[in-house]
C-alpha cells in the first residue's frame, strides 16, 4: 500500500469507525447539524443575554451589599436550608456564579465567531445571517441574492455542514 492509498484508508469510515470506538453515521452527521442550527439561532440571545448580565454584574460591583435587595429572586439557587451566609458572602456568591454564566455564554460567541469567520469569504455566507440572525425566508433571501430558493437552501445547508464540522470535528462526517 503506497502512501496515498495509505491515506485514503486511514480517511474512511470503517477506519474512522475503528479508530474513533464509535459507528460514524447519517445520524451522528444529522444530530451535528441540528445541533449547529440551534447554536446559530441561539447566538444573537446569548449576545443579548451576555450585555444583561454585564449590566447587572456592574451593578452588583458598584451597590456592594446594597444590590442584594434588587437581586433577591436569584438568591434562592445559592442558599440552601440551613445555611448560614452573611450577606457579603452571598454578594460574593452571586457575583462569582454571574461571572461564571457570562463567562460561558462569551466563550460560546467565542466559538461561534471563529466558526462563522472560517466561511466568511463564501458567497452564500449572507443565507447564514439572513436565515438564523434576521429570519428571513428563503424566497426573500433568494430575491436579495438574485437566485432560486433552491440554491439558497442547498449553500446554507452546505455552510452548516461546515460549521458543523468546525465544531464538532470528525464526529459529523
Amino acid at each position: 500500500m503506497n502512501h496515498s492509498e495509505a491515506e485514503n484508508h486511514m480517511l474512511s469510515v470503517p477506519a474512522l469507525d475503528m479508530y474513533y470506538g464509535g459507528h460514524m453515521d447519517s445520524n451522528a452527521s444529522q444530530a451535528a447539524m441540528a445541533a449547529t442550527e440551534r447554536r446559530l439561532y441561539a447566538l444573537p440571545i446569548i449576545r443579548e443575554r451576555i450585555e444583561d448580565n454585564r449590566e447587572e454584574l456592574t451593578e452588583l460591583e458598584n451597590c456592594g451589599v446594597e444590590a442584594l435587595r434588587h437581586h433577591s429572586a436569584s438568591l434562592v439557587r445559592l442558599i440552601r436550608p440551613g445555611m448560614r451566609l452573611t450577606p457579603e458572602e452571598v454578594h460574593s456568591a452571586q457575583m462569582a456564579e454571574l461571572r461564571a454564566r457570562l463567562a460561558a455564554d462569551e466563550r460560546e460567541v467565542r466559538k461561534m465567531q471563529h466558526a462563522l469567520r472560517s466561511i466568511g469569504e463564501d458567497p452564500y455566507y449572507l443565507t447564514i445571517e439572513l436565515k438564523y440572525f434576521d429570519n428571513v425566508k428563503d424566497a426573500d433571501a433568494a430575491l436579495r441574492l438574485r437566485c432560486d430558493p433552491a440554491t439558497v437552501r442547498r449553500n446554507r445547508r452546505r455552510l452548516v455542514r461546515r460549521l458543523a464540522l468546525r465544531l464538532y470535528g470528525v464526529e459529523c462526517i
